[in-house]
């Protein structure tokens, strides 16, 4: 799991004293663009990145020069993106890198990000924070240093605005580690001595405990605001997940598990409090 961010995004975030609070990427605003594969050969579509599920995948292979390219082209050139993340890859197989470029001028020309190239250390969740990219409706996914003809897939992609919480988390949380839901079957012998154990890891869960709200904060309706997150999340949404964002790479991808999120009056005075059970899809 990985959190780059740009420069300037986390001298914005220093600034307000909120480097810490936790960060939604929920609001993937990819709906109706374009996909396609300019760099690498395509073997599964690079319109299953707009799925928003883990198993369906773009799978491409590497290019001769060890590169592969998906390109995004939104639906409008109005859309603000600030936040890119990724879920469900192989990145980190062939001790590949992968950078977020942006192009003005209709795909002629490509900028990084601003966040740089990252190269994982695990196929856990990446998410790239920068600040407002330059209206353009064109994006790309940049992979470099792949092994010649080797496969390298990605599952989920969310192009869009992190949704800030206004309350940073103090105490409580647990963070999944190493993955929470593990199926153990142990071989025994007759004398009570370990043959040995099959592992089968089922991701992880966690719940995240939000007080001190303030009820303009749960209330707000814009776009990007709690009011239609909670509403898509509790309807089984998938969302990027990172609870101290500047202070560790914990970002996962995951969904809904158990009861929906139901803000409470906890107070004291009108403050409130919610409560975001979450299935994360943890591939360790």
């Amino acid at each position: 799991m990985t959190i780059v961010i740009s420069p300037g995004a986390a001298s914005a975030l220093a600034a307000t004293g909120t480097e810490n609070n936790p960060l939604i990427n929920w609001r993937n605003r990819t709906d109706g663009a374009t996909f396609t594969t300019p760099t690498g050969t395509e073997i599964e579509s690079a319109d299953f990145l707009e799925t928003s599920t883990t198993y369906d995948k773009w799978v491409v292979e590497y290019s001769g020069s060890g590169l592969a390219r998906a390109q995004i082209v939104l639906a409008s050139d109005s859309r603000v993106i600030d936040t890119v993340c990724i879920a469900a890859h192989t990145i980190s197989d062939e001790g590949a890198s992968i950078a977020i470029d942006t192009s003005i001028d209709s795909g002629s020309s490509w900028q990084d990000c601003g966040a740089g190239t990252v190269t994982p250390t695990d196929n856990k969740a990446i998410c790239f924070l920068f600040n407002e990219a330059p209206t353009t409706d064109y994006w790309r996914i940049r992979l470099l240093g792949g092994t010649v003809a080797a496969e390298v897939s990605i599952g989920v992609a969310f192009f869009g605005r992190s949704l800030q919480v206004s309350q940073r988390i103090y105490q409580g949380y647990t963070p999944p580690i190493t993955p929470t839901r593990v199926d153990l079957q142990s071989d025994v012998s007759a004398g009570a001595n370990l043959l040995g154990a099959s592992v089968v890891r089922k991701g992880s869960n966690a719940v995240a405990n939000l007080t001190h709200l303030k009820p303009s904060f749960i209330r707000a309706t814009g776009s990007n605001d709690w009011f239609p997150f909670q509403s898509y999340f509790n309807n089984g949404g998938g969302a990027f997940w990172m609870w101290r964002p500047t202070k560790y790479g914990d970002a996962f991808y995951g969904w809904r598990d158990g009861d929906p999120i139901i803000p409470t009056n906890s107070g004291p005075k009108d403050f409130m409090s919610a409560s975001i059970a979450m299935r994360l899809f943890d591939d360790s």
